[in-house]
């Protein structure tokens, strides 16, 4: 559960649970870094329109690391006990209220077979949510990380919300 980073004092409640694309936002890093520093090595052994082809897709791999870390690595749900409301903090330099503690309902959304865990309003909860758990699958190992998750992250945010 370690990668929701959960953190919990008396007036506030923060998740970021897209903590867990890290792994990943570092491999599309370290490869966008592999190409770029082999390309002076090959460029002798490279045509011109290759060495295009490979700055374009080390370009590509950069951005998307760099696009997945700003707007999902770095967010983070804050429930906010003084206002009672929820905000979603992108970074340090975004900060937008979501809804309040009263109209906030967790839903459970399906797509290809895996469940997630979702945050709503109340009245368009299926026009705007935002997922607050990674997807769980059929599997065994997925249901076990799915009572995980219930236990020591999603009954938190319900025992905080409604306290």
């Amino acid at each position: 559960m370690h990668k929701y980073q959960l953190t919990i004092t008396p007036c506030e409640l923060t998740i970021r649970p897209y903590f867990g694309y890290l792994p990943k936002i570092r491999v599309l890093a370290c490869l966008a870094v592999a190409l770029f520093t082999s390309l002076p090595f090959l460029q002798r052994q490279l045509t011109p329109d290759v060495t295009r082809v490979i700055c374009a897709a080390g370009g590509i791999l950069l951005l998307y690391a760099l696009y997945d870390y700003l707007f999902h690595a770095s967010a983070k749900f804050l429930f906010d006990k003084r206002t009672r409301s929820i905000y979603r903090i992108n970074g340090i330099f975004f900060k937008k209220r979501l809804m309040s503690f009263e109209d906030m309902t967790i839903l459970t959304t399906s797509e290809y077979g895996d469940r997630e865990y979702s945050m709503g309003r109340k009245k368009n909860q299926f026009l705007k949510n935002y997922p607050i758990s990674a997807p769980f699958g059929n599997s065994r190992k997925s249901r076990d990380r799915e009572a995980e998750y219930r236990e020591h992250i999603l009954q938190p945010i319900l025992t905080f919300i409604h306290h």
